[in-house]
């Protein structure tokens, strides 16, 4: 009864000394069977969309099977044929759903962002020119300064065409973005299917009933293809979503310093005005 006593003590002191050591050493650290490890700041990386895509159909299409098995063949039980259209087939669908929703939000979300970014530079545009000419007009620019007063109108129209590429990358993400969605519901899809083909494969052509021994190790055969695709549909749905973020920061990022050039020409041509008349 000590011994049990001294061991449990040992345990609850261990355990509660590792839970402080890593609330200790800091503040972005977990704890897991004991053992402290640092969080990676994974949201901070960039995401390319092609390279996982790429990396996905030779993971996929590397494990579909060279000999094609009629698809009387591979549902020709009833078990297996109501356990893939009660079980996988909505699991995976339910995936497949998700992603296109979520793909509809993000492309609607990075659209209003877009449309802001264009109404925001239409309306600078005018003010910049208003600005500049209203300027122009109040300090009685000589006609041999010309030349910066058609600066005003070349600046504010750059301002919309700087803020336009801005707006192009973005629309590039989102058709990117439709690319990876698409192409990783159709490389899934085809994969279960060879996964089923896969795990009948041994089942021969003219048998009617499957051997009963056969069929559950044929389920989770099919259920642990099911969960393995489930993981990397999760990932996909993730990169969008980050991918997503990026390209909306990206969007921000390009038209504040669009605009801060913009800002910085119309400084100088503001200057360029003052020493036309006063210099």
């Amino acid at each position: 009864m000590l011994i049990l006593f001294v061991f449990l003590s040992l345990f609850t002191w261990t355990v509660t000394g590792a839970s402080s050591d890593c609330r200790l050493r800091s503040v972005h650290v977990r704890q897991d069977g004991g053992l402290c490890f640092e969080v990676l700041p994974w949201q901070l990386q960039p995401v390319d969309l092609d390279n996982h895509l790429n990396h996905m159909r030779q993971k996929l299409t590397s494990r579909t099977p060279t000999r094609k098995v009629s698809p009387r063949q591979a549902l020709v039980n009833s078990e297996v044929s109501r356990y893939v259209d009660t079980v996988l087939a909505p699991f995976l669908d339910a995936y497949h759903r998700n992603i296109q929703s979520s793909y509809q939000q993000f492309t609607a979300k990075l659209l209003r962002r877009i449309k802001e970014e264009i109404n925001q530079a239409v309306r600078k545009k005018q003010k910049l020119y208003d600005e500049l000419t209203k300027l122009a007009d109040e300090l009685n620019v000589p006609i041999s300064c010309n030349e910066e007063r058609r600066a005003a109108r070349t600046l504010s129209s750059q301002h919309v065409s700087d803020i336009h590429k801005c707006v192009e990358a973005a629309r590039d993400g989102i058709a990117q973005m439709g690319v990876y969605a698409d192409e990783m519901i159709q490389l899934t899809r085809q994969h279960m299917q060879a996964q089923l083909n896969d795990a009948t494969r041994s089942f021969n052509e003219g048998t009617v009933v499957i051997p009963k021994g056969d069929i559950p190790a044929c389920m989770q055969e099919l259920a642990r293809a099911a969960a393995n695709l489930g993981y990397e549909l999760d990932l996909t749905l993730t990169n969008a979503r980050r991918f997503n973020e990026q390209s909306c920061e990206q969007l921000s990022t390009c038209s504040n310093h669009a605009r801060r050039v913009s800002d910085e020409a119309s400084a100088k041509l503001r200057e360029q005005l003052y020493q036309c008349v006063y210099a």
